[in-house]
């Protein structure tokens, strides 16, 4: 077993940070795709395929915590 520091691409600061940019990210009637481009994602992307990419960035990332307003200091 490694001792290595486990690392991912996004800390969770810069996660939550980019979630709070993402709810100003305009969302088509029925909140299924984005209607503007966003990080790495074009217009009409589903909402679910940038919560997929969320979380696996991060194991500590968990889109049903962040959207119930929890939020982990690392």
């Amino acid at each position: 077993m490694s001792n290595q520091k486990q690392t991912h691409p996004y800390s969770l600061p810069a996660l939550y940070e980019l979630w709070d940019q993402l709810s100003d990210v305009p969302v088509c009637p029925d909140g299924e795709v984005i209607e503007e481009e966003f990080h790495k994602f074009a217009a009409g992307t589903p909402t679910w395929e940038i919560w997929h990419w969320f979380e696996a960035q991060n194991p500590g990332f968990l889109v049903g915590e962040v959207q119930s307003g929890v939020r982990h200091a690392r």
